[in-house]
């Protein structure tokens, strides 16, 4: 959701915050901090304040009524409360890009990474890369299978060994051919109008990790190009309780992870300007 500012802020860092080589040109592109910062304080003021993560939707924004319903219907949900974040989540990283329509409106964008208590969607913030609708269908037809051999590990007589490993082998072959089909849908972009699947465009020595291209400056990014948004800026901050690595500190801002999002953001910064 494109969110118009009715004023800017004249501050801006030019601190590198997403970035990546590029495996198709030879470079490395950037996105800087710009101005997002202030408005990622603004998002933690509004979060703090609203308890939860159905903001209003503001005048301005298209389609604000209808959206706008649809967080109504929401309200009193316990699932979007940020108690979330303090509690068995040990917080997310939330993120805000700054962007600017064709028309030269400047305006903002934000995210959460990854899934938001089992849920991708919540409307106000940015949707996930892949076609969620065949995300779920694929995925629900893959653990079914992935279930039922289970189901036929967990019934056998710890003596019939032999079957037992074939079981075993055949349900990690399984699980790795769903992985795979699961990360077929994700189609990414460029801003000079280029597509190719996650696994192409992917650039390091390490391997995939699950939730590649869940992260908010993917999904920021991959709005921007799908709706002729030109970024300006972008911010990622965590929110919420520690994490168990203590890696990460509830309202500090973090640069693009160099496990699931450099190794992408190259190819998908590659064009702008």
């Amino acid at each position: 959701m494109f969110i118009p500012l009715d004023t800017c802020t004249d501050e801006f860092s030019e601190e590198a915050a997403a970035f990546g080589y590029c495996p198709v040109c030879g470079v490395t592109h950037s996105l800087p901090y710009g101005a997002a910062k202030f408005y990622a304080h603004k998002l933690r003021q509004e979060l703090e304040a609203k308890g939860d993560m159905l903001l209003a939707i503001p005048d301005g924004v298209a389609e604000q009524q209808e959206l706008q319903a649809r967080l109504d219907a929401l309200a009193g949900n316990s699932r979007y409360s940020t108690d979330y974040l303090w509690g068995k989540a040990l917080g997310q990283m939330l993120g805000i890009m700054v962007c600017r329509k064709q028309d030269g409106t400047v305006g903002i964008v934000r995210a959460f990474s990854g899934q938001y208590d089992r849920v991708y969607e919540i409307p106000g913030w940015a949707p996930p890369v892949m076609d969620l609708v065949r995300y779920n269908a694929v995925n629900s037809a893959g653990n079914k299978i992935v279930n039922e051999y289970t189901d036929r590990i967990n019934i056998l007589a710890p003596s019939e060994k032999a079957l037992l490993q074939q079981l075993k082998q055949e349900r990690k072959a399984r699980s790795r051919s769903l992985m795979n089909e699961l990360y077929a849908l994700y189609i990414l972009g460029n801003f000079k109008g280029e597509k190719k699947p996650l696994k192409e465009v992917f650039h390091s020595k390490q391997g995939m990790r699950t939730g590649t291209a869940d992260c908010c400056a993917p999904k920021l990014i991959h709005y921007a190009q799908q709706n002729q948004l030109t970024p300006l800026g972008i911010a990622e901050f965590f929110y919420g309780a520690e994490n168990k690595s203590q890696t990460r500190q509830h309202g500090m801002f973090y640069e693009a992870c160099e496990e699931k999002c450099q190794p992408i953001l190259g190819f998908m910064l590659c064009g702008l300007q």
